[in-house]
């Protein structure tokens, strides 16, 4: 009878643990970040945009860069539930262009608008839980000096995710 009992809680264990396992690995898979040209999104406009690897100075620190672009406009299809948007970008040391002007619509109202500092990166977390539709719009900060006179100097980007299952301090 001892062996039964004792054959019965390994074989419940087993299964409780099988189990925690299973669910756990499905929750950290919802919780993995999704890169924003990886959703369903069409250009509204643009100008340029690169998704090659670079390595570039700001502060003095070397970063690499996922997404290098002139201005340009983004509209996506969100995937549902709470989620978060994150934004790291800057301007290599060597480019006298203004920082980034980014404004994020969410089912086209706008929900965040941030202007980055020079020489840092910049950092932009957004709430973005339960909407359908997602939209950046990324643009010079000022009017003048935003060219090289051949165009327009890049806007290096480091992070560019939607975070499911996240959503930002103080929302609800």
């Amino acid at each position: 009878m001892k062996r039964v009992r004792l054959l019965s809680g390994l074989l419940s264990a087993g299964v409780l643990s099988f189990t925690l396992a299973t669910v756990g690995a499905q929750v950290a898979q919802a919780q993995r970040e999704i890169y924003i040209f990886n959703l369903n999104c069409v250009t509204r406009w643009s100008t340029y945009y690169d998704t090659t690897s670079t390595d570039v100075s700001i502060g003095r620190q070397i970063y690499t860069s996922i997404l290098k672009a002139e201005p340009f406009g983004l509209t996506c299809k969100l995937p549902g539930g709470p989620a978060s948007l994150r934004i790291e970008y800057g301007v290599r040391e060597q480019d006298s262009k203004p920082p980034a002007k980014i404004d994020v619509y969410v089912d086209g109202n706008q929900v965040a608008s941030q202007i980055g500092k020079s020489g840092i990166v910049n950092t932009m977390l957004v709430d973005v839980s339960n909407g359908k539709s997602l939209a950046i719009d990324i643009s010079c900060s000022r009017a003048t000096n935003c060219g090289n006179g051949r165009g327009y100097d890049f806007y290096y980007f480091f992070w560019f995710h939607l975070i499911p299952g996240a959503s930002s301090p103080g929302s609800r």
